[in-house]
């Protein structure tokens, strides 16, 4: 058995009759009281029925569109905001950590405080696309001096590098790398103390 549902189009005054009770709708006919035919319904088609209705019900749905389109563009802006505010405190938590190799201060705080803020910036949806303002030269000299101040920090500490931190570029993607280096230099402080 199928249940099909069928619209009709009615013209005002007989729908003002049957909204009050005077005539009644029996399949595709309007009758009234007596049982009279009043109308032979014709059905229309599911694109008039949906015409009819956007157009009856076209303020309402342009204002409901509106504060959609509203709300589409406020989760789009807290969005961004969300994920500036992630790439402002990596580049802040940055600063602090190149400061400290610089003056040869880094501490286990500065390093994990690095760490978290790297691992709150893979979390961002398309962290790859992030923009950090460096050229791809100036990732390249930053990884290789970062890569050459953890081969010191070890030697330092004489702490062998594993094969796998020895290699100088592990990864295409510059994030990955740091997060190694950064992974390898907590080892290093782990044994070290």
């Amino acid at each position: 058995m199928a249940i099909v549902q069928v619209s009709f189009k009615i013209p005002d005054e007989i729908m003002m009759k049957i909204s009050t009770g005077e005539n009644k709708i029996y399949g595709g006919e309007v009758r009234n009281s007596k049982g009279k035919i009043v109308k032979i319904l014709r059905p229309v088609s599911k694109l008039e029925a949906i015409l009819y209705c956007g157009w009856k019900y076209r303020d309402t749905l342009f204002m409901v569109g509106k504060a959609g389109m509203a709300g589409v563009k406020s989760y789009i802006e807290s969005k961004k905001k969300q994920e500036s505010d992630v790439v402002v405190k990596f580049r802040e938590a940055l600063t602090v950590y190149l400061n400290a190799v610089g003056k040869g201060t880094l501490t286990m705080e500065i390093l994990s405080d690095m760490m978290e803020h790297l691992g709150e910036l893979k979390m961002q949806p398309d962290y790859e696309k992030i923009n950090i303002p460096l050229s791809m030269g100036e990732v390249d000299v930053f990884l290789n001096g970062l890569f050459e101040y953890t081969n010191k920090l070890a030697t330092d500490n004489a702490i062998k590098l594993t094969s796998l931190e020895k290699e100088t570029s592990q990864s295409v993607n510059p994030i990955i790398n740091l997060g190694r280096c950064l992974e390898t230099q907590k080892r290093i402080f782990e044994l070290a103390s």
